[in-house]
């Protein structure tokens, strides 16, 4: 190996030695920490909705209104057919007609199922009312429209047992002639006598049934000085048919 190549061996330890001497030094130095840059994010946009919720609310609110008047209305109708006595007929302005479009919408309003059984005891008196006037024929039409509202109502069954039992009875009913007790009639002052002595000698309690109280009144007062001397027992009640019921005393009285 001549002079040149060996120089040129020391000249390449060298180069290899500062290197191995760089890296090691570069190794002892302290890690630097990596940088974190922050990007923004952006706010999310929130949409303004205050306005249509508050619009929302009004035409609920509105709406609802509607539907508490509607209801209102109708039992307020059914309330004034039912006090008119306009109780099946006329068909669609007749208190069931309202109340049962009531229960259309809501079923359970207690208004309307009040007004059905308001109009099945209203047929009750009428029947009850008819039974003692004697028109057995009127009390059996009008519990049959009972049945008609509410077959189920309680007051019903009972009635009909009434009714029976009323047409079995032996009390004695005259009809008095509505155009007679208006102009008071001698023909209805002779009849009236004699249905006083009747009442007189049978001992019956009498009902007079009259449409106003002076009329009743009057009734009472022609029978009562055709038995002078005789007090007569009964009483009266206001009715579109004059009548005078007798009711005979049975044999335990």
């Amino acid at each position: 190996m001549n002079e040149q190549t060996m120089r040129f061996f020391r000249i390449a330890d060298l180069r290899i030695t500062a290197l191995l001497a760089l890296a090691a030094l570069a190794a002892c130095q302290p890690t630097q920490p990596a940088r974190v840059v922050l990007v923004p994010v952006p706010e999310p946009v929130v949409e303004d909705t205050s306005a249509a919720d508050i619009a929302a609310a009004e035409a609920a609110f509105e709406e609802q209104l509607r539907y508490q008047r509607r209801i209102a209305d109708l039992n307020y109708e059914g309330i004034k057919a039912l006090n008119a006595n306009r109780l099946l007929t006329p068909p669609d302005t007749s208190a069931h007609a309202y109340f049962m479009r009531v229960l259309a919408i809501e079923p359970e309003n207690v208004a309307a199922l009040k007004g059905l059984r308001d109009i099945v005891e209203k047929y009750l008196q009428l029947a009850e009312q008819a039974s003692r006037q004697g028109q057995y024929d009127s009390a059996k039409t009008y519990l049959r429209r009972a049945e008609e509202v509410d077959r189920t109502h309680e007051g019903i069954a009972r009635a009909w047992v009434a009714l029976e039992a009323a047409m079995k009875s032996s009390d004695v009913i005259h009809s008095l002639d509505a155009r007679d007790l208006a102009n008071r009639s001698d023909e209805l002052m002779a009849q009236l006598a004699s249905i006083a002595v009747q009442a007189r000698e049978s001992g019956a309690f009498f009902l007079i049934t009259a449409p106003n109280d002076a009329q009743a009144r009057w009734i009472y007062a022609q029978m009562q000085a055709a038995v002078e001397g005789h007090r007569l027992r009964g009483n009266i009640e206001l009715g579109e048919s004059p009548t005078i019921r007798l009711i005979l005393p049975t044999d335990d009285a």
